[in-house]
């Protein structure tokens, strides 16, 4: 049983959905959508755009707290674990959809197995530290994405179930790379944009967006950068929410295109061709790295410092550092170049094949 709840789940979870209906020999999958995103932009999209079969069941979770909207998922996923009793519970990534899943298969004593183990950023305050921690501790088998991830593993004395099985992200890039080649002239042409001549800006997370202090200083920043320079910005729903309490963007300027949120071969299209990305993504900042796209990441930490070698990640926490931040590294051709000759930590796009041996393996 697939659980999974929010637009990143679904693009790491695609090219494994596709190597077990292709190749899971005597491996039956039933997929769960909590309904944690639950706008077309956020999800349904991605169900089309990826490939991926409809799930069993949407719990049609929705928007709540934390504790509400994990409460909820645990007593809808209960009554569908006990019925299925599937061999082996699997959950991506540190959404709340992650945790609820893990809590109540632990509970049911159903072996759990956790995508995109052993991920840590040292701060507690990230509500998703606390849910890919608390996973790890509740999973039988740990698929870590890098070196760094089955490190952090053995820290925690959980070396013993980890396998360094590379990052199933890059499975995904790997599968959709002809596609974006066929479609790329098509989508920029369709935004009026050119290669290398705007920003990409995503930003959704709770300690950027729900501070209306913070995100004014933010909406500060990119109004000065787009004095100079394209600002391409897809706003997420949550941060939708907050900036429609806010004053507008500067009316002087028509170098910020504001857009709503965008499909996975839209967005890389968008992040291939950008001088540089601002985000406080995880995704988006391994994405960035194996498009060899210039990355600033406005947080004090990540969960992915293997993004910050060789300067191919920044990160900033004083939104005032954002403009010249953002106009030294788009002006600074060579960086692009350097990016692009650093290996990849993420694995070679083959993740998917080793995890379902795995399962196979450990049913």
């Amino acid at each position: 049983m697939l659980v999974v709840g929010a637009r990143p789940q679904l693009i790491k979870c695609a090219p494994l959905v596709k190597e077990i209906l292709a190749r899971g020999r005597g491996l039956e999958l039933e997929i769960i959508h909590t309904g944690q995103h639950y706008d077309r932009e956020m999800s349904a999209i991605f169900f089309q755009e990826l490939g991926i079969p409809q799930p069993s069941a949407n719990l049609n979770v929705g928007s709540a707290s934390h504790a509400k909207q994990t409460a909820i998922m645990m007593t809808r996923l209960e009554p569908l674990m006990i019925k299925a009793r599937p061999d082996i519970v699997l959950v991506p990534g540190d959404t709340n959809t992650t945790l609820a899943a893990a809590v109540t298969a632990a509970k049911l004593t159903i072996p759990l197995a956790h995508l995109e183990a052993g991920l840590r950023s040292g701060d507690m305050n990230m509500p998703e530290e606390v849910n890919r921690k608390l996973t790890d501790h509740c999973s039988s088998l740990l698929f870590a994405p890098t070196k760094t991830a089955v490190s952090n593993l053995e820290r925690e004395g959980l070396g013993g179930l980890a396998y360094l099985t590379g990052d199933t992200n890059a499975d995904a890039l790997r599968h959709v790379m002809p596609i974006l080649a066929r479609m790329e002239k098509r989508i920029m042409k369709r935004h009026r944009l050119s290669s290398r001549n705007y920003i990409l800006v995503t930003l959704h997370r709770p300690s950027n967006v729900d501070n209306p202090a913070r995100l004014t200083r933010i909406q500060n920043a990119l109004n000065k950068v787009s004095k100079t320079l394209n600002v391409v910005f897809p706003v997420h729903p949550r941060t939708d929410a907050r900036l429609v309490k806010l004053t507008t963007f500067d009316d002087e300027t028509k170098n910020m295109k504001l857009l709503n949120p965008q499909g996975f071969i839209e967005t890389l299209s968008l992040l291939k061709n950008a001088s540089c990305l601002l985000t406080d993504s995880g995704g988006m900042q391994k994405e960035s790295f194996m498009l060899h796209t210039p990355c600033i990441t406005l947080r004090s930490t990540t969960e992915w410092p293997e993004t910050l070698v060789g300067g191919a990640n920044r990160l900033v926490a004083n939104p005032e550092e954002i403009p010249k931040l953002i106009s030294d590294i788009s002006y600074d051709f060579s960086l692009r170049s350097q990016i692009k000759k650093q290996k990849s930590p993420f694995g070679d796009g083959h993740a998917s094949a080793r995890i379902v041996k795995l399962l196979r393996e450990n049913r």
